[in-house]
């Protein structure tokens, strides 16, 4: 009786071990990535409340700004923003769009001119290609090479006080290349830090630009997910009289979905 129940448990011992050997510890947080035949896309709607500080102008009169959100806010006639990326496995392509215009009555220099006017319209389309140097369980770190186009028109409208007025418009475009690398690291199974920085120009648009960004992004179950971050861009451009050597700064929240 006793080798009976001493077989026994032998038995359920190694059962018992052969369970346990066979269940894992809990994972540690991962970053899902789609599988090398699978395409994932992300759509969203980015809010950046940013101020600027800096010097423009055109005719070849820079004048300094330091312009607060509020005061942008109070100034704004349209806005709107698009973020997409569609990644398949290492490789991704990443996009956005910016579009502000901003009209405001300005202060007179001096007695000649009784009023201004002033209709700036920015546009922004960023454009890159990443590629996944570092694709570890719960870290990833992408090589990113692209394109930054940016469009300023400024529409310039002053009464004089003889009774003249003047007229002017100032249309500028380029293109920035840049590269620049970016990480996500996973910190629990729904929360990600995102931080970015691209440096660029090159004398090829802008003398020089650099971008950084450093955020929070939670995944919702439903494929929904939002972002807190705050955002910095800086680009020094100057053609023909026209100077813009500006940064734009301030948090940014974004709310999308993944499919």
């Amino acid at each position: 009786m006793k080798t009976k129940r001493y077989h026994a448990a032998i038995a359920l011992f190694t059962l018992t071990s052969s369970a346990l050997a066979g269940t894992s510890d809990p994972l540690e947080p991962t970053i899902t990535t789609p599988a090398a035949d699978d395409w994932e896309f992300r759509v969203g709607l980015p809010l950046w409340a940013s101020g600027l500080e800096g010097d423009t102008g055109v005719l070849g009169l820079a004048n300094p700004v330091d312009v607060g959100f509020d005061d942008i806010l109070s100034r704004l006639d349209m806005v709107a923003a698009l973020s997409f990326e569609a990644r398949k496995g290492r490789l991704a392509f990443i996009s956005s769009f910016l579009y502000i215009n901003i009209s405001d009555a300005a202060d007179t220099p001096g007695p000649l001119l009784t009023s201004i006017d002033l209709d700036i319209k920015q546009l922004l389309v960023d454009a890159a290609v990443s590629y996944a140097v570092v694709d570890d369980p719960g870290f990833r770190m992408e090589a990113l090479i692209g394109a930054r186009y940016n469009s300023i028109d400024i529409d310039f409208k002053a009464n004089r006080s003889n009774g003249g007025n003047i007229n002017t418009s100032s249309e500028n475009d380029w293109v920035d290349p840049y590269i620049g690398i970016q990480t996500r690291t996973r910190l629990n199974e729904s929360l990600d830090l995102i931080v970015k920085g691209d440096i660029g120009g090159f004398d090829v648009g802008s003398e020089l630009t650099w971008q950084a960004y450093a955020g929070l992004e939670y995944q919702f179950p439903n494929s929904m997910y939002a972002a807190l971050g705050y955002r910095a861009l800086s680009v020094d451009y100057s053609s023909g009289g026209f100077t813009y050597d500006m940064v734009t700064s301030g948090p940014q929240i974004e709310f999308g979905m993944k499919f």
